[in-house]
């Protein structure tokens, strides 16, 4: 039987994986779409995902065979999370410094500051914004931007603390390097 106080010190692995919108972040499919664990390779379909992404949204998603540090990188304040954002219209700067200052109430509870860069218009029409979560409530991003009258038309995490989706292509993934398991433990005093 392994020691408890060294258990956390053997080698946790994690994998990442581009998760395609339509695609749910659950073991069971919900109204016939399909998972993220279907998606995974053989070898990975019993780890933990670390933290959701929800169906309409795509982008990085971690997965790792250790529960315990699954669990500290899903703790708010732990890991920050970034997204590149596309919104229908074109908020002012004063509408982006709603959301940088936190404070907006979301179900009860007021959102941390959050950080939000301009970066112009997108391809299609609306603004592009990259967005930098240190906390992780469900649809925050989207609820932020709704309760300062902008819908999200796209959302894709593009990075999970030092680890980023980079050209991983959609529905693809890999296990981190050994490096990047010890970047993210040590973010996490794991």
């Amino acid at each position: 039987m392994a020691d408890p106080a060294t258990s956390s010190l053997r080698f946790a692995r994690i994998f990442a994986l581009h998760k395609p919108r339509k695609v749910v972040v659950s073991r069971v499919r919900e109204g016939g779409a399909t998972t993220v664990f279907e998606l995974l390779p053989e070898g990975y379909r019993e780890w933990f995902a670390v933290g959701r992404l929800d169906k309409d949204s795509e982008g990085l998603l971690l997965f790792s065979d250790d529960p315990r540090l699954a669990q500290r990188l899903m703790d708010p304040g732990r890991v920050s999370k970034s997204y590149l954002v596309t919104v229908a219209g074109f908020p002012r700067e004063r509408d982006l410094e709603t959301v940088r200052r936190g404070g907006v109430a979301i179900h009860g509870r007021t959102t941390l500051p959050t950080e939000v860069t301009r970066l112009g218009k997108a391809p299609r029409g609306g603004t592009r914004v990259q967005v930098v979560l240190h906390e992780g409530r469900n649809r925050e991003i989207r609820r932020l931007f709704a309760a300062i009258g902008f819908k999200v038309r796209r959302l894709i995490r593009v990075a999970v603390g030092p680890v980023e989706l980079a050209d991983l292509p959609e529905a693809e993934g890999r296990e981190l390097t050994p490096e990047e398991v010890a970047a993210l433990r040590t973010l996490v005093s794991y």
